[in-house]
């Protein structure tokens, strides 16, 4: 968890999840790439998603997490290890579209904050790596792992508000899961779910209505 300590008073918060609301989530476009229908059917029933939740929580390390993310130990050839995975997920990293010009313009006004409020794994900082832009763009980070919470324990949203004081004129929080939205209103957050799920280029402007038409409506913009 990162929050630097630059004056706020005045000014106005947005907090993006990251994957599927700033990124393309690689995970699954990675599977889809090793499986095909029948033997994806196959590696769901292998994977044990109580280590997957364990890692999102920093509860587990990387190697636990090799060793625990399958139910079993002895794999079928075509099951795909862990680490063969990780290194498919992570070949190249995307933006969805329309949302690396949104962020460029969204961090250059001195009236914004921008922050990332994520469920993600200590694999946050290899996405880091291939994407160095959202380390300038973003002045807070929050993720699951250094919490030790995940969204939506209401925990995990106190946990962030706590840190961030009473600095910021408003928040605005924007997650396409509609479950993860929910309690952050319960602090005063307004909050944003973004519905619309594409990797279509030609889709960016509607991606970035998302965002843009709320904040207008709230006066931000």
């Amino acid at each position: 968890m990162e929050a630097n300590n630059k004056t706020s008073k005045g000014r106005h918060l947005l907090l993006f999840d990251l994957m599927d609301t700033v990124l393309i989530d690689p995970f699954f476009p990675a599977i889809q790439k090793l499986l095909d229908a029948k033997t994806l059917e196959q590696w769901r029933s292998l994977r044990d998603p109580a280590a997957f939740y364990a890692f999102e929580k920093g509860e587990i390390s990387e190697r636990e997490y090799f060793r625990t993310f399958y139910r079993t130990g002895k794999l079928p050839s075509h099951i795909p290890s862990v680490p063969k995975l990780k290194k498919h997920m992570f070949s190249q990293v995307h933006f969805r579209p329309g949302m690396e010009k949104l962020l460029q313009s969204l961090s250059s006004r001195t009236d914004l904050a921008l922050g990332i409020a994520s469920n993600y794994s200590s694999w946050y900082h290899t996405v880091l790596s291939r994407r160095p832009e959202l380390e300038n763009w973003f002045e807070f980070l929050f993720f699951s792992c250094e919490l030790g919470l995940r969204k939506p324990d209401p925990a995990y949203y106190r946990a962030i508000h706590e840190s961030l004081g009473e600095s910021f004129a408003s928040i605005h929080f924007f997650d396409d899961r509609k479950d993860n939205l929910m309690p952050c209103q319960d602090l005063g957050w307004s909050s944003v779910e973004i519905a619309l799920r594409t990797s279509n280029p030609e889709d960016a402007e509607k991606v970035t209505e998302e965002i843009l038409a709320p904040l207008r409506l709230a006066g931000i913009l």
